[in-house]
């Protein structure tokens, strides 16, 4: 058999053959599992809001002036506040629109505690604490990106950003404060079953955030900063 002859002809088309038909189910492996778009995934999780720091603020009064000098302020006290860290019930719907790309509508509610310490009075009275505890509620909507080739057969890592609303109610609900969110972060999906584009997808997430934010209850002006970590299943369809 001669290299143009019809074996070489026939394995060369074999070959291009098995390429062709198995090329879509590698590049399926390569970019690993993934949830079905334009169906929703329903999404439950227990998660970690980290503590924040609310600001400083000295409080003052003017003093005496003496002919036309205008005296400096002098401080009264000092407060230092805080919302502390608390576990928080979040849910979630996902709305994939590609293999890699989805839209999330989250909602999260914690009772965090509020500590307020007041030192460095002006007539020597001793550092005081005082407490209250606060509800916290957001809503955000998110756009996430799944990475491809990464994660293995099973599991995707992925990255996620966003804004959303804050609503905070005080102790005994007479005040309510609101504000603006803004977060971005990384989270992995790790799939019991499906991700094959042909089952309902059922698993594990997991995610890391860092969150600004804006307006509800502070005692200083700009953003505020916390870390947040949740844990939860999802249910495709």
């Amino acid at each position: 058999m001669t290299a143009g002859g019809p074996g070489v002809r026939w394995a060369a088309r074999l070959a291009m053959a098995a390429f062709v038909v198995g090329a879509p189910g590698a590049a399926r492996a390569q970019s690993g599992p993934a949830l079905r778009p334009w169906r929703p995934v329903f999404e439950l999780a227990a998660g970690w809001n980290g503590a924040s720091d609310l600001g400083r603020v000295d409080a003052t009064t003017r003093g005496t002036s003496v002919a036309a000098a205008t005296a400096p302020p002098f401080r009264l006290f000092t407060t230092e506040s805080e919302l502390g860290a608390a576990p928080a019930v979040l849910a979630a719907v996902v709305l994939p629109v590609s293999r890699h790309w989805a839209v999330a509508v989250r909602g999260g509610a914690a009772r965090p505690t509020l500590a307020t310490r007041i030192s460095a009075d002006a007539e020597g009275a001793p550092t005081v604490e005082a407490t209250e505890e606060v509800s916290d509620y957001t809503v955000d909507v998110s756009v996430l990106y799944q990475l491809p080739r990464l994660g293995g057969r099973r599991a995707r890592p992925y990255l996620v950003a966003g804004g959303g609303y804050l609503r905070q109610l005080h102790e005994d609900h007479s005040l309510v404060e609101t504000g603006r969110t803004w977060h971005g972060g990384a989270g992995l999906r790790w799939w019991l079953r499906g991700g094959d584009q042909a089952t309902r997808a059922v698993g594990l997430t997991g995610e890391a955030r860092w969150v600004w934010r804006s307006g509800g209850i502070a005692f200083a002006d700009g953003a505020r900063t916390m870390p947040a970590a949740a844990l939860g299943l999802f249910v495709g369809f």
